[in-house]
């Protein structure tokens, strides 16, 4: 009896592979279900930072997460129909964006056959369809709108998962073999995921608006639909900022001209660099802990998983599973992996005594 238990004990490294596909499948299956309860718990550690500052200050618990509710709720009230109505303008407006777009595309290859390069319109129709970038936009714009609209009851979720935050330890005690363990690695998760969120939040609210105010200044459309769209965007690390900017250049380029592009570029390059390179790194450090490759990596997979939502959440999602395969010895290695080089070094010392 002992030898058969000890046969399952130890498995064949296939039969992981096997459990982790169907789990995967499953996941991708029930991508609709699971979104939403992912962006309210992710939404509860948001909005804890607020919640806990009031507790700090003496509020009562429920009442400190009626204030932060209610308040978002007046935030999101007061930019929802703005929003709203600034995506379906803009979506109704698409095709003639797109046929502008096609008109100087045209008018940019006829000037440089002119210079002798020969360059067919038909190859470039082809290849680069007027308004692709536009098309991603409006679309993903229409999604940021819907989402806009589920806020509301994400935000109550997040409020009920907030209000029972006390009990869990206690159900967790009563249900788990070494609650301590894994209450312990629920709190440096949580702690880690909150903090990242907390920072990409106020850099995505300073990256967004700050675009906005140029977009304003220079007296483009939709200014706040195209900030917004940056602040969303910069949750995805290393490409979110640059996919943002794509549909604003052209957009850009189709009110204000080339000199328009080049003023707005100038001033969207300093906004993602000192926010990317200066602000984000310096608070960010300590926080992630996870290799470029990693992140890059989580980003595919995580959104061929579940979709735009999952490179949303990609990075906590990754965080959160490279935190729990530290806790285990034989799956520190995959943990070692996810991490940053500084972090392979510091297990390296630890193995060797140093």
């Amino acid at each position: 009896m002992s030898e058969s238990n000890s046969k399952y004990t130890k498995m064949h490294p296939m039969f992981y592979v096997a459990a982790a596909v169907i789990v995967i499948a499953g996941i991708k299956i029930g991508a609709a279900i699971i979104n939403p309860i992912l962006m309210a718990i992710f939404f509860s550690i948001i909005i804890y930072h607020p919640i806990n500052w009031l507790k700090k200050k003496g509020v009562n618990g429920t009442f400190a997460i009626i204030i932060v509710v209610f308040g978002l709720l007046i935030v999101l009230a007061g930019i929802g129909g703005t929003v709203t109505k600034s995506v379906i303008e803009f979506s109704h407006n698409l095709p003639s964006y797109k046929q502008e777009l096609a008109s100087i595309r045209d008018s940019a290859i006829e000037s440089m056959n002119d210079f002798g390069l020969n360059i067919s319109k038909d190859k470039i129709n082809d290849k680069l369809g007027s308004g692709v970038a536009f098309t991603y936009a409006s679309r993903l714009l229409t999604k940021i709108g819907s989402l806009l609209g589920q806020i509301t009851l994400l935000i109550l979720i997040a409020a009920f998962i907030l209000g029972e935050t006390n009990s869990y330890p206690i159900k967790l005690k009563a249900i788990l073999k070494f609650p301590d363990m894994s209450l312990n690695n629920i709190t440096v998760i949580s702690r880690n995921i909150r903090y990242y969120l907390g920072i990409k939040t106020l850099t995505g609210i300073i990256g967004g608006t700050s675009v906005a105010v140029v977009l304003v200044v220079m007296n483009v459309q939709y200014a706040v639909v195209w900030g917004l769209l940056v602040w969303v965007m910069r949750y995805i690390p290393n490409i979110g900022s640059a996919i943002a900017s794509i549909p604003i250049f052209l957009f850009v380029l189709i009110q204000n001209g080339i000199m328009g592009v080049v003023y707005f570029g100038i001033a969207f390059a300093v906004i993602n660099f000192t926010l990317g390179q200066i602000i984000e790194p310096k608070f960010l450090a300590r926080g992630m802990k996870l290799s470029t490759l990693a992140v890059f990596l989580s980003l595919v997979f995580w959104g061929w998983i579940l979709g735009d939502i999952g490179m949303l959440l990609a990075v906590p999602i990754t965080m959160g599973m490279k935190i729990s395969l530290e806790t285990r010895e034989n799956s520190k290695w995959m943990a070692i992996m996810l991490g940053s080089e500084k972090g392979a070094k510091e297990a390296l010392n630890d193995k060797n005594g140093g």
